[in-house]
């Protein structure tokens, strides 16, 4: 085999490699990672994860997911859309309480995720609510109270 064919095979390889490689970078770097997306506004330890599908359709596809931490005083949550939802304007409103009597609450238009909302959780529980509607003012499809009744994670 010649110089020349041999320095073009490389050439093409190297070529190829790199494309491929390309084509699996780019999508990765469009949207966050999982990790990243879960920690961005919210301190402390990860302690739950709750995802939240959309049960008005047969195929009951995932629509979010809801994190929670905790930093030894703070309870946080953060809900992140997902599947078709990620990146669309819709209301979400996310309610978190503590039964000692805290509550923040985050509602609106968002494209990718509601909150993060904290309450003091030193001594007590927390429950959450995520409510979810369908773009363009649609109806509310997805009210999710966490637990369905009483309090869960006590700190």
């Amino acid at each position: 085999m010649s110089q020349h064919v041999k320095f073009r095979a490389t050439r093409w390889i190297t070529t190829a490699a790199m494309t491929v490689g390309l084509g699996v970078a780019v999508p990765m770097a469009v949207a966050p990672t999982a990790s990243a997306a879960a920690t961005a506004g919210c301190s402390g330890t990860l302690i739950d994860q709750i995802n939240h599908y959309d049960y008005s359709v047969s195929s009951h596809p995932h629509v979010a997911t809801t994190y929670l931490y905790w930093d030894g005083t703070y309870n946080c949550a953060r809900s992140v859309k997902a599947g078709s939802y990620y990146g669309v304007s819709s209301r979400m409103n996310l309610d978190l309480w503590s039964k000692a009597g805290g509550h923040d609450n985050d509602n609106g238009n968002f494209s990718y995720e509601a909150g993060p909302v904290k309450v003091n959780g030193r001594n007590t529980c927390i429950n959450f609510e995520l409510d979810m509607w369908k773009p363009n003012g649609g109806a509310n499809f997805l009210q999710d109270h966490v637990p369905p009744s009483g309090y869960f994670h006590c700190g």
